[in-house]
């Protein structure tokens, strides 16, 4: 079975390759698709791979089924629909399961219908239902093959000359995503994309030692990369059991103490009940005191 489906893209699960990354094809009985993660037996204990699937929607996220979970509130959902929609660039952070993919998917249904959205993927995940999408997914080397990759980066060089009102990036993973991602945030494209990060703070941090790694960027440049590519951070994390958005921010352009820093728009309460959520605006006194 791994033998079919792995051999259409071009992969091989062996001891040379024994970690593999898939997509599971649409079909009647998996109309949403998914991926794959494949680990050979030379990696975990036993005589069979390990098996990590996970299924994608079977329909585009709207923005009525994000708020009806209580991941945030309509306020704060009509705040994100004028920022994006007015091309403000913004950065999903939370860490894993937080459903960072999931409500950029439903801030892309709230995107002007007329608009040309390039969606860069790895794999490719969001669903958005309509003719103005064009999708680019990167692509791992064939085993054994002269062919080179095609990565995120790639993706995102290619997409700004191909004249997109908005640029969505599924997730940034290492520093040459994340470079070729600011550079075009900073060169005027509207866009936004995830990143796995625990608080603001931590997601500015991670730019900056991502592209320092990768790309060599001095962590003051990254810094004040970072700062003029983003306008807004939304922050997600999961509180007892439950996805919620902990805070909204603004971006502010000037470093401070030679860091970026963030102005709260709107903070979730903690203190409130599981089946009763709250988040409270934050004034401009109580956000020029933080």
């Amino acid at each position: 079975m791994f033998g079919m489906l792995l051999g259409t893209q071009s992969k091989a699960l062996n001891e040379a390759t024994p970690a593999v990354l898939a997509k599971l094809p649409v079909t009647a009985a998996n109309p949403g698709g998914g991926r794959i993660t494949v680990l050979h037996p030379c990696i975990v204990p036993g005589d069979y791979p390990s098996v990590n699937v996970r299924l994608f929607e079977l329909k585009p996220v709207c923005p009525e089924w994000i708020i009806g979970k209580g991941m945030l509130s309509p306020e704060m959902m009509d705040y994100l629909g004028d920022a994006v929609g007015s091309e403000q660039r913004g950065l999903i952070c939370g860490e894993t399961r937080t459903g960072k993919t999931t409500l950029l998917s439903a801030l892309c249904n709230l995107l002007p219908a007329a608009w040309r959205i390039l969606k860069i993927e790895d794999p490719s995940e969001i669903w958005i239902d309509r003719p103005t999408v064009q999708t680019i997914e990167a692509r791992f080397a064939p085993p054994g093959s002269e062919v080179p990759s095609f990565t995120l980066a790639d993706g995102v060089n290619l997409a700004m000359r191909m004249s997109p009102d908005y640029l969505i990036v599924g997730e940034v993973r290492d520093g040459f995503a994340a470079e070729a991602m600011m550079s075009a945030l900073q060169s005027g494209h509207a866009g936004c994309c995830t990143l796995h990060a625990r608080s603001p703070g931590h997601a500015f941090e991670r730019i900056a030692n991502l592209m320092g790694i990768a790309k060599q960027v001095p962590v003051r440049d990254a810094y004040i990369a970072t700062a003029e590519s983003i306008d807004f951070i939304v922050q997600i994390r999961i509180i007892q059991e439950v996805r919620r958005v902990t805070e909204i921010a603004r971006v502010e352009k000037e470093l401070r103490d030679g860091r970026p820093w963030c102005t709260p728009v709107f903070r979730f309460d903690e203190s409130s009940p599981v089946d009763a959520p709250r988040w409270e605006r934050v004034s401009a006194a109580e956000a020029g005191q933080e």
